[in-house]
């Protein structure tokens, strides 16, 4: 990308991220409060990462799974709902990011900006069509500006983190190793993990509500099962691989680490936990066969081997499912019939909001329903279809909800980022840490095939932060 052309697309995102960002902001005026402390919060992360960028990222990513649950007990269930935690972040990356030209090399450049620059490009419009044209205040527009923002910062702060070594040097700015943001992650897992147990086996309206509740699945302190659940799966076995890199009083502290991310993930009920629990007994397997030099053949015996010892254990713990689980949800959701039946449903139906995106993706192919728009829209194509109704929800799919979202145009980047992380993925032929990061990378795929919990901003920044560490790692070591 010549420079011209990547400081125009620069500009652009940064100015419409601080544009969304007034608008996000411009409906609280009602709320005085509220509004003064989400810019203070925005402002000191933005100032913070301008001077020191590391310290910043590793203060603001160690809220990431438990600013809902803070905010919650300091002012209630109306406080926690407010993007404290995404004003943060969002302030992160403005402030620590180049203004005037994309970083990433290796080929990540171009997609990043397409992603990026299309989403700044699109939001204003979807918003304003949302809004009737409406200057008022309003927050009919609220998830639009907030999928906007997630994304166009996450695209950023994949730039950032893919810099080459050349461009940081150029612009002086400081690199952020895997200690700024592995370590405060991993602390807001277990604090998150922390409070779910205490719901599953203390109170389970503790800094919870409805549906939760009703349904027996533990929130943590993210106010969601499923994005907890998901959190929780991810960074089990990577606790215990950056536990166990350093000898084994790590492995042994980080073994009942682990494992009670586990159950905290468990306790969730949140389906695509399976997934990422299968991943996390693969990426442990492969790990012990290469510290120990086993062939590949055997590698790959013991991966199948852990995978039916797995499958096993769902098995039974199928038949003797309690409520709220995530196996019992699955098993719930399944149609009885033929394997045909229930591979429709799994992959294609998804009670009916595959169909209901198949049907906006065929009306509006190039330029989607409109960013952060699907979920509202879902039950009208439903509707349209089938003559019932649906709840308002996602596509249950990361890309077909791209596709439904932001059409043809949209989707080209993501389809581009998915090949170059899927080359990250398989080129790499180290172990340890980096072999489980690979691994769970993988099963995170694996599980955005079934669920879209990148619309939660703590999620959508943990994929964003493995895929670019992926990335690096394949570029010059991890």
């Amino acid at each position: 990308m010549s420079l011209p052309v990547g400081a125009l697309t620069r500009a652009l995102v940064i100015i419409s991220i601080l544009l969304a960002v007034a608008a996000g902001l411009r409906p609280l005026a009602a709320q005085p409060a509220v509004l003064i402390s989400l810019t203070i919060v925005f402002l000191a992360a933005a100032t913070g990462a301008r001077l020191r960028f590391g310290i910043t990222a590793s203060a603001v990513l160690v809220f990431a799974y438990i600013s809902y649950g803070l905010a919650r007990l300091i002012g209630g269930p109306a406080l926690a709902s407010m993007p404290y935690w995404l004003a943060a972040f969002v302030g992160l990356v403005v402030g620590g990011v180049s203004w005037t030209r994309w970083q990433a090399g290796d080929g990540w450049r171009v997609p990043l900006a397409w992603w990026a620059a299309t989403v700044a490009i699109a939001w204003p419009f979807v918003a304003a069509r949302e809004l009737n044209y409406s200057m008022a205040p309003s927050t009919a527009a609220g998830p639009i500006i907030t999928t906007a923002l997630i994304q166009m910062s996450v695209a950023l702060w994949m730039d950032r983190l893919l810099a080459s070594r050349r461009q940081l040097r150029e612009l002086r700015a400081e690199p952020l190793h895997v200690t700024h943001w592995a370590a405060p992650l991993l602390v807001s897992a277990l604090a998150t993990a922390g409070a779910a147990l205490y719901q599953r086996f203390t109170d389970i309206s503790w800094l919870s509500g409805e549906p939760w509740i009703s349904l027996h699945r533990s929130v943590g302190m993210m106010g969601d099962a499923n994005p907890m659940g998901v959190a929780t799966a991810l960074w089990a076995p990577l606790a215990w691989a950056m536990l166990a890199a350093g000898g084994l009083a790590g492995a042994l502290i980080g073994a009942p680490l682990a494992a009670g991310l586990w159950l905290a993930a468990w306790v969730s009920g949140a389906r695509t936990t399976i997934i990422l629990m299968a991943a996390g007994v693969a990426g442990i397997a492969l790990m012990w066969a290469v510290a120990r030099g086993v062939s590949r053949r055997a590698m790959a015996l013991t991966v199948v081997g852990a995978t039916i010892a797995l499958g096993v254990i769902v098995g039974v713990a199928a038949s003797q499912a309690t409520t709220g689980t995530p196996v019992a949800r699955l098993v719930a959701a399944l149609p009885s019939g033929s394997p045909q039946l229930m591979a429709y449903e799994l992959f294609w139906r998804r009670d009916g909001y595959g169909l209901a995106a198949i049907e906006a993706i065929n009306e509006h192919p190039f330029t989607g329903v409109g960013i952060g728009r699907f979920a509202s829209q879902a039950p009208v194509y439903y509707q349209r279809l089938t003559g019932t109704s649906i709840p308002p929800d996602n596509a249950q799919n990361l890309w077909r909800q791209t596709l439904a979202e932001q059409g043809l145009f949209g989707f080209l980047p993501l389809v581009w980022l998915t090949m170059l992380t899927a080359r990250a993925l398989v080129s790499g032929t180290s172990g340890g840490e980096e072999l489980i990061l690979r691994v769970m990378l993988a099963g995170m795929g694996a599980a955005l095939l079934f669920g879209y919990p990148v619309q939660d901003a703590a999620i959508a920044v943990t994929l964003g932060t493995l895929v670019a560490a992926v990335g690096r790692a394949r570029a010059d070591g991890f």
